[in-house]
């Protein structure tokens, strides 16, 4: 009854908000009231983690809803998969809204209805075990990222944003809507998920597998759909960003990972293609994130890298099922899920912690944000281990699941066929260039926030207390720098978890921990990482080398000398305040200029050349040579259709008379 409880609690918290939205003036007493539906949503998110831990524990969680939603009866259940990923995404959720929360957003009493209709939409597609209620939450998703992303419509850039995102949601919804009918149709199958192993295995079936991983992968930003992501993200209020791009992403990914259970090993081309796309994904987003100034999008764009590296993992794991090597589906299966953790928590961290800095001096800027660590020390401190998270380091989270990634795409020599050993080969590359690129960037984050120059002014100041002293938003930070490190020190107990409920399709019995407290991959003998022995041996070298310095240097270790650092040797050039972002990510517009299309230029404003200006500029390729030409020819589309509609009723009924004419033209030709 937890699933439903959840439901209810989520029904009620948006039923609130909307009735506080429709109030007269904001007051205390609706101030107070907007909260309690943050809150609300919490406890509705503390009862889908306790479901979730239920099911990986071995007592599935099921509701018969009967014919709730209107087409036939439909049943909700949370077995072990369901449960993994019920306890990621709504153990991720629940700080993101109770940092939410920290204020009540009374001039936002509606936004708490909006995370309502999310969470809820959540609920559904993880809990669903057939076609119909899966896609009805699916759907529903579609449109409460609408309505989140359009929230603050009037300002500039929101509608556009909303608008590309329900595009793409509806691309993704008609993928599947095809894909499981295909597999429907197949013989032996049905729209109950419980039959779809029973399908032959045939081309209508191999097609449906890859559409509906398509429908997925639009969901979750993959090449070549990823342009909605970055703007949505960014567009979205920063209240709900965490919880749309740390827990409500996850279920594209839950959607690949319940395909390959119930449908198996795929045609050995959809393995490749998997890899490859994962890889180009991976590469391509964090070359955007790399050069981008503004700290939402940067984060953004960042989203799509770890989509790339996620599906990069899952795809080795394809590549296994079509090989029959168990151990490499586990492998694989075990590295993209510690990913989705990874990325999960990380992510919830960054963007809950940029909301306060964007809430508490206006500005999303790089360059305008240095000194962070002085005046908002909790979100200095939530932006560097988040940063650190994503950039790979050891002692974070990160370190062990981009390690797990690696070492499954290495295993390409134990597969039988060439093109899955040279499409493995090349995701391990991309996704090794990647996670380079991925820590120059994040150092970059921390390197201008959190450690750079003191760059905010005095009016921005004054409200920087009120945002500190906030304990909902200091509570959801602290948890969430907890998980980040705490799931690195205690990295075999989650390979644990996430083995048992992965890893069911393997017949074997392969294992990821070589002792108590040391992982590898499903292969013994190939290599072997104890981050909980890390978190023992690097603090005590640290501290080793620390005391023998301070010895030699008789104390002089601890004493700062500061002087002018040295910026050019001419005179009357202006020092500025160090390195700017534009500094930080110029190596990487020349590096990665084919990918980003640098384009360099220069003008003068008078004719003695003393007043020089230098532009350089990127762009995302896919949209400019895809998607705006595609804008064009449907542009020219719907003005020719428009001449259809020329209000005069004798035309509308010749329209009529073609359309029934050519369905009787096709029903006999057909028959």
């Amino acid at each position: 009854m937890t699933i439903l409880s959840a439901l209810v609690v989520f029904a009620l918290a948006g039923s609130g908000s909307l009735v506080c939205g429709s109030t007269g003036e904001l007051s205390a007493v609706r101030t107070r009231l907007v909260q309690a539906c943050w809150l609300a949503n919490v406890g509705g998110a503390a009862l889908g983690v306790i479901a979730g831990i239920r099911a990986i524990r071995g007592s599935p969680v099921t509701v018969d809803l009967g014919g709730t939603l209107g087409l036939g009866s439909s049943v909700l259940a949370c077995d072990r998969l369901s449960g993994l990923f019920m306890v990621i995404s709504f153990g991720v959720a629940a700080p993101a809204l109770v940092a939410a929360a920290r204020s009540g957003h009374g001039s936002r009493s509606r936004l708490p209805a909006a995370a309502s209709a999310v969470l809820a939409s959540m609920v559904l597609i993880l809990t669903a075990t057939s076609a119909y209620p899966f896609l009805f939450g699916w759907e529903a998703l579609t449109v409460s990222f609408y309505l989140a992303v359009g929230f603050d419509r009037a300002r500039r850039g929101r509608a556009r944003s909303s608008v590309v995102t329900v595009v793409f949601g509806r691309c993704s919804g008609a993928l599947l809507l095809v894909g499981m009918l295909l597999i429907a149709s197949t013989p032996g199958s049905g729209l109950d998920f419980d039959e779809w192993h029973l399908a032959e295995s045939t081309a209508r079936a191999s097609i449906a597998y890859a559409l509906l991983l398509a429908g997925f992968a639009v969901k979750v930003g993959l090449l070549p759909a990823h342009l909605w992501l970055p703007d949505a993200y960014s567009s979205a209020p920063a209240p709900v960003r965490g919880l749309l791009a740390g827990a409500a992403v996850n279920v594209g990914f839950y959607g690949m990972w319940r395909t390959f259970e119930l449908l198996g090993a795929p045609a050995s081309w959809l393995a490749c293609a998997v890899l490859i796309v994962g890889g180009l994904s991976a590469l391509y987003g964090i070359a955007q994130a790399a050069v981008n100034p503004l700290l939402p999008t940067l984060i953004a764009w960042s989203s799509v890298e770890n989509s790339g590296v996620i599906t990069a993992g899952f795809g080795a794991a394809l590549a296994g099922a079509v090989a029959h090597n168990d151990g490499l589906v586990v492998t694989g299966l075990v590295a993209a899920t510690a990913q989705l953790v990874t990325h999960a928590i990380a992510k919830t961290l960054l963007f809950t912690a940029t909301a306060s800095a964007e809430e508490a001096t206006g500005e999303t800027r790089l360059d305008a944000l240095g000194g962070i660590a002085h005046r908002l020390p909790w979100t200095a401190a939530g932006l560097t281990v988040g940063s650190l998270t994503l950039a790979g380091l050891p002692l974070t989270a990160g370190f062990t699941s981009e390690w797990l990634t690696l070492e499954a795409l290495m295993q390409q020599f134990r597969l039988s066929r060439l093109s899955l050993q040279l499409c493995t080969t090349a995701a391990a590359v991309l996704v090794a260039l990647t996670i380079g690129v991925a820590a120059l960037t994040f150092v970059r984050v921390v390197a201008l926030t959190a450690f750079g120059p003191d760059r905010l002014d005095i009016a921005h100041r004054i409200r920087l207390d009120d945002y500190e002293r906030s304990a909902s938003f200091r509570t959801a930070v602290a948890t969430l720098i907890v998980a980040a490190l705490a799931l690195s020190a205690f990295a075999p107990a989650m390979v644990s978890v996430i083995t048992r409920a992965v890893a069911s399709r393997a017949t074997g019995s392969p294992t990821m921990r070589q002792s108590p407290w040391v992982i590898q991959p499903a292969f013994d003998g190939f290599s072997a990482l104890s981050p909980t022995w890390l978190w023992i041996v690097l603090p005590m070298m640290t501290l080793a080398v620390g005391v023998v310095g301070y010895c030699a240097s008789r104390g002089g270790l601890l004493r700062v000398r500061r002087v002018d650092p040295w910026s050019s040797g001419s005179p009357g050039v202006d020092r500025g305040l160090g390195y700017t972002s534009f500094g930080f990510a110029n190596p990487m517009r020349h590096v990665m200029g084919n990918v980003l299309r640098t384009r360099r230029s220069s003008a003068t404003a008078d004719p003695a050349g003393r007043d020089l200006s230098y532009t350089v500029d990127v762009s995302d390729i896919i949209a400019e040579w895809g998607y705006r030409p595609l804008g064009r020819l449907i542009m020219v589309g719907v003005r020719q259709a428009k001449r259809l509609q020329s209000g005069r009723l004798d035309a509308y009924m010749t329209y009529m008379l073609i359309a029934v004419v050519a369905v009787l033209a096709v029903v006999v030709a057909t028959r």
